[in-house]
């Protein structure tokens, strides 16, 4: 886990993952942040990666594979979903993996805070990750905060999946919205539908408001917010609550 897609930019202390939505792209974004002065963090040589804090001390820690209280072992992509799904049913579970910074550390399930994970970019510098902007299509530049994160989880989760995943997706979505029942759980009755890369993709993004400020970019065109200039990134740090 930890190869999520986006790219990262560092502004004023803070370091912003983004993600883009057709007809945007990445690497489109990307030229506009650059002409803009924002500058990209190399990731070459870096990945992103889910860090939770312990109940029991300071450390952050990135597991990177689980002994189950059944005695099987759960490693890497597949050791973050099973924390999400099964940590609270499995306290006593084990787990190994590092820190941020690349120590090795193990400890039990039940020592993790699971709902206060954060977002690492590993380096020899490891930067925590504060604020997730989605980049979409709408009539004007302007960045707002999502009124569910839940929803801009979906938004999230369906710019990262394959076309034909994208389909499935955008029906389950509806189909809970119609059941009145969060999406993540019509997923996970119907997650055999979904090929491994898209099940790691979906979950992602499920965690990622949790670790993240999520914000919305709305813009109608690149040239439209190329010209917004500077005043972007501020703009994105400054953003308040939205209806999006």
């Amino acid at each position: 886990m930890g190869e999520l897609s986006g790219l990262v930019s560092r502004r004023a202390g803070r370091v912003l993952l983004w993600g883009a939505t057709p007809p945007f792209s990445l690497e489109g974004l990307a030229e506009t942040l650059r002409r803009q002065g924002e500058p990209i963090l190399a990731a070459a040589d870096r990945s992103l990666a889910f860090a939770f804090p312990e109940w029991t001390g300071p450390r952050r820690v990135i597991p990177r594979r689980i002994l189950t209280e059944r005695g099987r072992w759960v490693r890497e992509p597949w050791a973050l979903p099973w924390l999400l799904r099964f940590g609270y049913e499995e306290p006593r579970a084990e787990w190994e993996g590092e820190t941020p910074e690349g120590r090795p550390v193990s400890g039990w399930v039940r020592d993790l805070d699971l709902e206060a994970v954060e977002l690492y970019l590993l380096g020899p510098e490891p930067l925590r990750c504060t604020d997730g902007v989605l980049l979409r299509l709408g009539p004007a530049v302007r960045v707002r905060a999502p009124a569910e994160a839940t929803a801009w989880a979906a938004a999230w989760a369906w710019a990262t999946l394959a076309d034909k995943a994208r389909g499935v997706f955008e029906a389950l979505v509806r189909q809970a919205e119609q059941q009145g029942r969060p999406w993540m759980a019509v997923y996970q009755e119907q997650e055999g539908r979904f090929d491994p890369e898209s099940r790691l993709r979906i979950w992602e993004a499920w965690l990622l408001p949790r670790a993240v400020r999520p914000l919305y970019l709305e813009a109608p065109d690149l040239e439209a917010l190329a010209a917004a200039g500077k005043d972007l990134p501020t703009a994105v740090l400054d953003a308040g609550p939205g209806k999006g």
